[in-house]
């Protein structure tokens, strides 16, 4: 450079590599979201997942949820590296199927996914318990689409999905979602509902400030997704 001193291997190593970082997410900006990168330009995750062997509580609770020897979602490794974000998480499960029907559950659990845009926790539900919800592949369809679609819903499910679609978009209910969820459910559900919608917001927010990868077989927005997209 005309004037100046060419600089020393010591003094261009830190802009090399934010030169080197810059590129890597500019490169992958259209597949990944931008990850933190190793010295040997390896992807790595936003926060590091706990490991095995996993401590006798830790892998308790890992079975309980996976079934025994299963690995554990990504999501739950992540949030056992800390001992209180995995605690408090844990004690926030609403999926012993008390109040809900099954496919109720899932409709809420899966149009907040969708709306919230959270790929991670969508696919997961839909791998693990549409089939069992008996949603169809259409209904899963369903779920991703903005504005909800006529069609395919029992006047119980459009008062259920309006409901979502109403906290996600002003946090709050009207007299009239309002009562239409009352047509259908007791307090102790609409409480539910409520509830689930509200932990599974923060599911979203996890997963999605953490760009967690989809997990292996999970289903994804682009298997499913045709016109409008929920993500709003």
């Amino acid at each position: 450079m005309i004037g100046r001193r060419p600089l020393s291997i010591d003094e261009a190593q830190p802009w090399l590599s934010f030169i080197v970082i810059a590129l890597a997410c500019y490169r992958f900006s259209s597949d990944y979201s931008c990850y933190i990168f190793d010295s040997g330009g390896y992807a790595m995750a936003r926060i590091k997942a706990l490991n095995g062997p996993y401590p006798a509580d830790v892998r308790a609770d890992f079975d309980k949820r996976m079934g025994v020897g299963v690995p554990p979602l990504v999501l739950f490794s992540t949030l056992a590296s800390s001992d209180r974000a995995w605690r408090k998480f844990k004690g926030g499960s609403l999926l012993d199927g008390a109040l809900l029907t099954l496919r109720q559950r899932e409709l809420v659990i899966d149009r907040v996914c969708a709306r919230t845009g959270c790929e991670y926790e969508w696919g997961v539900h839909v791998m693990a318990f549409a089939q069992a919800a008996g949603l169809s592949k259409e209904e899963i369809a369903g779920t991703l689409e903005y504005p909800l679609g006529s069609g395919h819903w029992k006047e119980e499910e459009v008062a259920l999905l309006t409901a979502v679609d109403a906290l996600h978009d002003r946090a709050t209910l009207s007299d009239e979602e309002f009562l239409a969820l009352r047509k259908h459910f007791d307090d102790d559900q609409i409480l539910e509902i409520l509830m689930l919608a509200g932990f599974y917001r923060t599911v979203s927010y996890i997963a999605n400030g953490l760009a967690l990868p989809l997990e292996k077989n999970a289903a994804s927005f682009s298997e499913y997704r045709k016109g409008g997209a929920a993500g709003h």
